[in-house]
């Protein structure tokens, strides 16, 4: 396979509906190619997250560096999911900030909850605890519970996420509207800029969307393709992947 190397840095789902199996796949629809680092094991299947536990600070970064050792092949964006400590985020920001990947593309997914309710973070103060990652992002891609978390309150409006979502410290937000009712909209924040980025809700139901989106736009990214542009060919591998399950289930 061909295509620009991408560094992942999430949780492992052995189910392959979200995580690092989802990222890989969603890299590769994007014409890319990953590298998969994990954050975190979870307990994971059709019905849920049950259990997570962090992997510790240093054995992340010993696998990022070990990938990097040598290589020739060096990432051309980073993608973040899943980090399951603060500790984790925090490691991460520093190793980010350095070379060979101070310069390179990062997308911030601040996955802070499973579907199934389970918290993914285990510090207390999510905004504290992803700051510095957060300040480092070309694009974070937040959920609307996910962005409530990150500001501190409830979000009655989309002027409110939009306030919301400048708050944060990232170049770019991406607000992702598919726990809203309605047509899903999602919206592309970069400083006054707004940009609605409309899609169509898929009459079926899937873990992980939130990843492969995020993954995909790292990939696009990686590519050479400007940021809006980026974010709307990954929304279209989300779709095409969406069509495919429901296909499977029909």
């Amino acid at each position: 396979m061909t295509g620009p190397r991408v560094l992942v840095c999430a949780g492992l789902d052995p189910s392959g509906g979200a995580g690092l199996l989802a990222d890989l796949e969603a890299l590769a629809a994007a014409g890319a190619r990953g590298w998969a680092v994990a954050t975190a094991l979870t307990a994971q299947g059709p019905r849920g997250a049950r259990a997570v536990v962090p992997a510790a600070p240093e054995m992340l970064l010993a696998q990022v560096d070990a990938l990097l050792e040598g290589s020739r092949d060096l990432p051309r964006a980073v993608k973040t999911g899943m980090l399951g400590s603060g500790g984790n985020a925090a490691a991460l920001a520093e190793r980010l900030g350095r070379r060979p990947l101070g310069r390179v593309p990062l997308v911030v997914d601040p996955v802070l909850f499973a579907s199934s309710g389970l918290s993914l973070l285990d510090a207390p103060d999510a905004r504290g605890a992803l700051h510095a990652l957060l300040a480092r992002a070309t694009l974070a891609t937040p959920n609307w519970p996910e962005l409530e978390a990150l500001a501190g309150h409830a979000l009655a409006s989309e002027e409110g996420a939009i306030r919301a979502a400048r708050e944060l410290p990232a170049r770019a937000v991406l607000v992702k509207g598919g726990h809203r009712s309605g047509e899903p909209v999602d919206v592309l924040v970069r400083g006054r800029t707004v940009v609605r980025i409309r899609g169509r809700r898929q009459p079926v139901e899937a873990r992980g969307t939130g990843c492969r989106l995020a993954s995909a736009t790292a990939g696009f990214l990686a590519r050479g393709f400007p940021l809006e542009e980026s974010v709307r060919r990954a929304k279209r591998v989300v779709e095409h992947y969406l069509d495919a399950v429901q296909g499977d289930r029909a």
